[in-house]
């Protein structure tokens, strides 16, 4: 009979598997017991790195079910899984997670989900996230305000470079939006954990000479208030200002790009940027179809069922288990 192996981050490779980062790993850990198959926890090999995007061995394809944490390989035999950008949600995806998960090749189409589903969904997720100000990092408390319809760029360091899903770096996306922005406010937030002092300094050298430049840390929330438009490489923010109904431009690969409008060649950015502030997408249907349909909502009644669905995909249906 198969067994199930979860290739994750030595840190975690541990059987308590504790963290609101390691839920659904809990989750599968309950199922093989209920269900009676073997479930074993390694310590994720370094080869394994987040560009890579395949292996020239066949370490998986032993008949076992490997799961690895936070990468994006495809090889036989393997799904990778992390968190779909906001805690309550997953992927679980043969091609990758986040930027190169197989959700950023599905066709998306509003009717695709019901009005219902969308109110319910929309209500529930701005409860938890905008009315309570929360984010997927801890942000201050303390309230900011800023100049109404600013463009909101939000930083993610060397990683997007790192992961193969852009050429651009934080600071080629902020000088073409200052081309492109016009007198717009232009609000810039640091990553809060990737982004390094010297590209910090940078930014506020240049806000010295550039008015329109506001550097902060502040809360996700205030800016997104204040924001016609946010730009980043494929950030969890402009999901996050989808619930405040702002438009966003993406450079780089993303597998929520289907409403974003996504600029591959910064040449083209004032017309992203136009097309995005005239914008009239229903971004809440969007992201109840993102997060309902395609990923594993953790909370849900059928989880075991939708966890299913994916390892069949992968090529082990509950029958291969014996």
């Amino acid at each position: 009979m198969p067994k199930i192996v979860l290739h994750l981050k030595s840190n975690d490779a541990n059987p308590e598997l504790n963290g609101w980062h390691l839920r659904l790993y809990r989750e599968i850990v309950d199922l093989g017991l209920a269900e009676g198959i073997s479930v074993e926890i390694r310590a994720r090999v370094s080869d394994i790195r987040v560009g890579t995007r395949s292996i020239t061995d066949d370490r998986f394809n032993d008949g076992d079910l490997h799961i690895i944490d936070d990468r994006s390989v495809r090889a036989t035999g393997v799904l990778n899984a992390g968190v779909a950008y906001l805690w309550e949600f997953w992927h679980l995806d043969p091609q990758g997670t986040k930027a190169f998960s197989s959700i950023g090749e599905d066709a998306y189409s509003p009717s695709m989900i019901a009005d219902q589903r969308v109110q319910t969904f929309s209500r529930n997720i701005k409860r938890r996230y905008l009315e309570k100000r929360k984010s997927k990092y801890d942000q201050p408390e303390v309230h900011q305000a800023f100049e109404r319809n600013a463009v909101a760029i939000f930083f993610q360091g060397q990683y997007p470079i790192n992961a193969r899903a852009t050429q651009h770096s934080d600071m080629d996306v902020l000088q073409a939006t200052l081309k492109a922005a016009g007198d717009r406010p232009i609000v810039v937030k640091p990553h809060p954990i990737s982004s390094d002092e010297a590209t910090i300094a940078e930014v506020n050298a240049l806000a010295k000479n550039d008015p329109r430049i506001v550097p902060t840390q502040a809360n996700v929330h205030d800016i997104l208030n204040a924001s016609a438009c946010t730009v980043s490489i494929n950030s969890t923010v402009a999901l996050e200002g989808y619930l405040h109904g702002v438009p966003a431009i993406l450079c780089g690969k993303s597998d929520f790009h289907h409403v974003a409008h996504t600029v591959t060649d910064l040449s083209q950015f004032s017309s992203a940027l136009e097309n995005a502030l005239s914008s009239d997408a229903d971004l809440e249907r969007y992201l109840a179809w993102y997060f309902l349909k395609k990923c594993i909502p953790i909370n849900s009644g059928k989880l075991h069922k939708k966890i299913w669905e994916k390892f069949e995909i992968a090529g082990f249906p509950r029958e291969r288990f014996g």
